[in-house]
């Protein structure tokens, strides 16, 4: 860092002017960019239970460094399309800088789908998702978040004859009408009547 001080006066009518320069040197290792990314989920009733609801994420993104960062960039694969959103800075100014501690907040959803629930979220019980925040200054920082899944495998089964019959003679066919219902929340397999 470059820095001139001049000093200007007059003695009489002559103008005198010094000037003296002075440097101050940064090493590589003064100059800290760093970002960290926080991100947490929400969803109705605390758990992932019906196909198309919908998982609430907030992020947040803070300058832990020294310097400021420029286009920070907030991704998610998992996001539904559109929804990672911006808005006001946690602390800062609202402008396109991530300036030294500064947080912006973000806010993404997704929308829960049949295949996760019938999956059990991948096989571990939860829908997890990672959100992952980048700039120009930095590498990028990652965090996740988890929504348990609960299933409910249930089944009924409603059995009726068909109107009008009357059992009066030995070896006469009775029809009936059955149904059966998947009333639970995750697809089922292998059903047998």
């Amino acid at each position: 860092v470059d820095n001139l001080a001049t000093a200007h006066g007059f003695f009489g009518v002559t103008e005198v002017t010094d000037t003296d320069p002075a440097a101050v040197e940064f090493f590589p290792g003064e100059f800290v960019a760093a970002l960290d990314i926080v991100k947490d989920a929400s969803v109705p009733g605390g758990t992932a239970d019906a196909a198309n609801e919908v998982i609430s994420y907030t992020i947040t993104v803070a300058n832990t460094g020294n310097t400021t960062l420029s286009g920070v960039v907030v991704t998610d694969p998992y996001a539904d399309a559109g929804s990672i959103v911006r808005g006001g800075d946690v602390v800062g100014d609202n402008d396109a800088l991530l300036e030294v501690g500064e947080t912006w907040g973000y806010t993404a959803a997704h929308t829960v789908t049949q295949a996760e629930i019938d999956s059990n979220g991948g096989g571990d019980g939860f829908i997890d998702n990672t959100a992952t925040a980048d700039s120009n200054e930095t590498g990028p920082d990652e965090d996740d978040a988890t929504i348990p899944v609960a299933r409910t495998a249930a089944l009924n089964i409603i059995k009726t004859a068909v109107a009008g019959q009357i059992a009066d003679v030995a070896n006469e066919l009775l029809n009936y009408t059955i149904t059966v219902q998947n009333t639970g929340n995750t697809t089922l397999t292998g059903v047998v009547v």
